[in-house]
């Protein structure tokens, strides 16, 4: 921001930039205040569907032990997630020939020194 009123002060004289500045400072402070209460709304609803009343309850013991059961069957849905992608690239299909990279290598090498003139 300074150096935007620098480089406008610089053109059109000392003092002219602050009535601009100051709007700019304005519509930036009402846009992060707009995007904080956006973020502090994400985690209300967060804490809610985690089952966590209000801001005080997320100190208690149920409420830990809540929110960390709802943790661990997250990991669990992940790592079951993770296993049933790795379980899909067919294990009783065998792999015949090479890779589709070596195969393009192969081809450019034996067209360069082969086939082209």
């Amino acid at each position: 921001m300074k150096a935007v009123v620098s480089s406008f002060q610089a053109v059109a004289g000392n003092g002219a930039a602050t009535v601009y500045t100051a709007l700019a400072q304005k519509a930036m402070s009402k846009y992060f205040r707009n995007l904080k209460d956006a973020i502090m709304g994400q985690i209300q609803a967060t804490k809610k569907a985690m089952g966590e009343k209000d801001p005080i309850a997320a100190g208690t013991t149920k409420g830990k032990t809540l929110r960390l059961k709802i943790i661990d069957q997250a990991l669990r849905q992940q790592r079951a997630f993770q296993q049933m992608s790795m379980m899909e690239t067919h294990p009783w299909k065998p792999q015949r020939g090479l890779p589709e990279r070596s195969v393009s290598v192969l081809r450019a090498w034996l067209f360069e020194h082969f086939l082209h003139p």
